[in-house]
Formats: C-alpha cells, structure tokens, sequence
C-alpha cells in the first residue's frame, strides 16, 4: 500500500485570517514529496511542521494569485543560496506561470536570472481539461470559477489507485463534481460560512451538495473572517495549520 500523508502548511486567505498561514499543502507520496501551492509565508510554516523545503520534488500550482505562489522565490533563494541543491525541482503551473513566477523572483532578486540558470528547475504548463503524467503521477487539470487573469484551476493527483482532489480558489462550479468524484480525500476551499460570490465557495452550498461531489472524504480550508466568525458552526473536517492527514 502507498504510504500518503498530507501535512497542511497553511489553511489561510490572503490576508492570513486568523493568523492563519497562506495556502500550502505538502504531501509525503512514496517516495516523492509535493506541494500544491507555495503561498508567502510557506517557507516559513514548512519549517514550523518539522519538514524539510529543499526535500520537495515537484510544486503543483493551481493559480497565479500572489498568496499561492509568492512563497516560490524563497524557496528558490534557499535553494541556490543557502543549501545548493542538486536534486530537480518540477513546478506545474497553468498557462503563463513560467513567466511570471521568474518575474516576481527578479523583483525580489534581481540575481533570480543566475539562480535558474544554476539550479535544475523544470517547469510544466498545463491547460484546461489536459491530463499530464510526471514521474509516475497522473494529474488531470480543470478550469474553476475564480479571477480569469490569474488562470484557476482544481485538479486531480492518481497514482497507485489513490486520488487527491484540490478545488483551488473557486466559486461554484459544476466541474467540482468532476474533481472531487470518488477521490479519497479533496481539499475544497470554504472561504466564506454564507456569503455568495462568483469567486470563492461558501459552508452552506459545499454542505447542500456533499452528497452530489462523492469524495471519500472531504477538507475544507482557505477560511476567511465570515467562515471563522461562524467555525464552530461548520461540520466536517476542517483544516488547521500544521494538521496531518493519512489516507
């Protein structure tokens, strides 16, 4: 059986609500380790779980909002700078990641340049409804309601008959039917308790259609102000920060 387990980095927003780390998810899978998203303030939450940054493989990216992948620069200075890493480092990323992400770095950095071009980092565009294989995993992407300019999307991670689900920052979408059917666990972003936008999910529709999404199991995270103001209230299993998931 595939040893899986899920240490969640940061369960935030943007604005860190609650004191909250942004969006960062590492997962321990075989013998590889993955983040999906690199928010800010990941570097220093990895470090605050007892995990090694330079020990992850493969970065999946579900879109170019800043408290998604701000933390990528970061890691990639440590990487060049402090601990010379050797091993490659694969980021997946929607269309016109590759290019902004190294600008956000050159903003920060201005030797970001020289880091890439000394450091074996790979990176991986995929489109809407493509499915890609990386280093014996399947990752099938889906289009999600969220700002267009950034590129949302969710996605699905197979290998060994084991699925994990990501909605992403999204409002409703029907493709999340398609995401998280019959994954074993999907990490579904639950901004707000009641409040209704095109861009982001609320507690009440996720509860009403629960039944219809049929994962295994379901993790509700990127609370903002309302869904804490009301936390108590929601049902489920909640992310926190530093929260270790096996599955």
């Amino acid at each position: 059986m595939t040893f899986i387990k899920l240490t969640v980095i940061g369960s935030g927003n943007a604005f860190c609500s609650g004191g909250r780390f942004n969006s960062c998810y590492y997962v321990e899978w075989g013998d590889k380790n993955i983040l999906l998203d690199c928010g800010p303030t990941s570097l220093a939450a990895i470090r605050k779980c007892s995990l090694d940054p330079m020990a992850v493989d493969i970065i999946v990216i579900s879109h170019l909002h800043g408290d998604h992948i701000a933390g990528i620069p970061f890691l990639v200075l440590e990487a060049y700078k402090a601990d010379k890493r050797k091993k490659p480092l694969t980021i997946i990323i929607p269309p016109d990641g590759e290019r902004r992400i190294k600008e956000v770095c050159a903003i920060l950095y201005p030797d970001a340049i020289e880091m890439f071009q000394n450091l074996d980092i790979r990176f991986v565009q995929y489109s809407q409804n493509e499915e890609i294989e990386i280093e014996g995993f399947n990752m099938k992407f889906f289009e999600v309601s969220h700002n267009p300019l950034v590129k949302p999307h969710g996605f699905r991670i197979e290998k060994d008959s084991k699925v994990l689900a990501y909605s992403g920052d999204t409002g409703w979408t029907d493709n999340l039917y398609s995401i998280a059917d019959k994954s074993d666990l999907f990490i579904c972003e639950c901004n707000f308790y009641e409040k209704e936008t095109l861009t982001h999910l609320n507690y009440k529709k996720l509860e009403a259609e629960k039944q219809n999404l049929k994962a295994k199991r379901m993790l509700l995270t990127h609370f903002g102000k309302e869904s804490l103001s009301r936390y108590a209230e929601i049902m489920g299993e909640k992310a926190e920060d530093g929260k270790c998931i096996e599955f």
